[in-house]
């Protein structure tokens, strides 16, 4: 099978498209043909070296992708779930010996995968279940009840739109930052309130909630300037454990996806999310593997209003 892979890490140019052996479905395990996968951060940071201590034991070639829809292909002993050819979406840790899904074939656990609900299509699909089961899980730690006010800061990205959007579907009251170019587009999220990024946020906070809000997704890393926005007793939830909110006054929690790989519930819902126009994919670019260096660069650059998509 076709994979985009890197033997060392380095700049986007170690990407290459190599030939590797179709995985095996094991027991309790599926394999997907790859329609599509993402381009995230992660794999950046995957193929520059950042996460090198998670790859520890690990050969090369190393194939990133932690995201990704296509059709059942083979499926291991016990699984009971899927049918062949089924079209579904999952999620993957490339950090493992059975490498990620940027690749023609991926294997995974029945449980890290869902069906694509009829209507929705597979490229949106893929683009779903990384940021998605953040989101949720991010929800479900911040408690808040209808009516509560939610701060997203990075509202425009992937992660804070999709906070924006299940968070209005819930009843918050979400109060979302953006620069003037992203101001339609965060209230169409979900936005009830819209503040400005960087200088001016805590005052515009401010004059909205004087005993600041209620929950806090800080979703573009803003650490304490963000959190003091929070009133005493709140809850705050980051993003990155390399970026900690330290707030004596507040819950403060971390959200990782991999600790949600086998979420099927979230994964389900999501893709009922999407089906009754409650949740809306956004794609920058689709590209193939052989542009996959492109595809780096992109996210590397920073500033999209969606996902950079490799198309199988």
């Amino acid at each position: 099978m076709r994979a985009v892979a890197f033997d060392v890490f380095g700049d986007q140019e170690v990407l290459h498209v190599t030939d590797l052996p179709e995985p095996e479905a094991g027991p309790g395990h599926v394999v997907v043909k790859v329609a599509a996968a993402t381009i995230n951060p992660t794999d950046v940071m995957m193929r520059v070296g950042k996460q090198a201590a998670l790859m520890t034991g690990l050969r090369p070639p190393f194939v990133a992708g932690m995201e990704f829809s296509g059709h059942v292909h083979a499926l291991g002993a016990a699984v009971s779930g899927f049918r062949l050819g089924q079209a579904v979406m999952g999620l993957v840790n490339p950090r493992r010996p059975e490498r990620g899904a940027h690749a023609q074939y991926v294997v995974v656990p029945e449980a890290s995968i869902a069906a694509v609900p009829d209507g929705v299509d597979l490229v949106a699909a893929a683009t779903l279940p990384m940021n998605g089961v953040t989101a949720l899980m991010s929800l479900d730690m911040l408690g808040l009840r209808p009516g509560d006010a939610l701060l997203v800061t990075g509202a425009a990205g992937a992660v804070g739109g999709y906070v924006s959007q299940i968070g209005r579907s819930q009843g918050l009251r979400v109060v979302a930052d953006a620069g003037p170019s992203d101001e339609s587009l965060v209230r169409a999220l979900g936005a009830s309130d819209v503040v400005p990024r960087g200088e001016g946020l805590a005052a515009a906070v401010r004059v909205l909630f004087p005993q600041g809000v209620d929950g806090l997704l800080d979703a573009a890393l803003l650490g304490r300037a963000a959190s003091a926005l929070v009133r005493d007793g709140g809850v705050a939830v980051a993003l990155r454990r390399a970026n900690p909110i330290d707030d004596p006054r507040l819950r403060c929690l971390y959200v990782s996806v991999t600790e949600g790989m086998a979420d099927t519930a979230k994964l389900v819902r999501l893709g009922e999310l999407v089906r009754t126009g409650q949740l809306t994919p956004r794609i920058a670019r689709t590209l193939r593997p052989d542009e996959a260096a492109e595809g780096h660069r992109l996210v590397e650059g920073g500033g999209l209003r969606g996902r950079v998509m490799l198309v199988f």
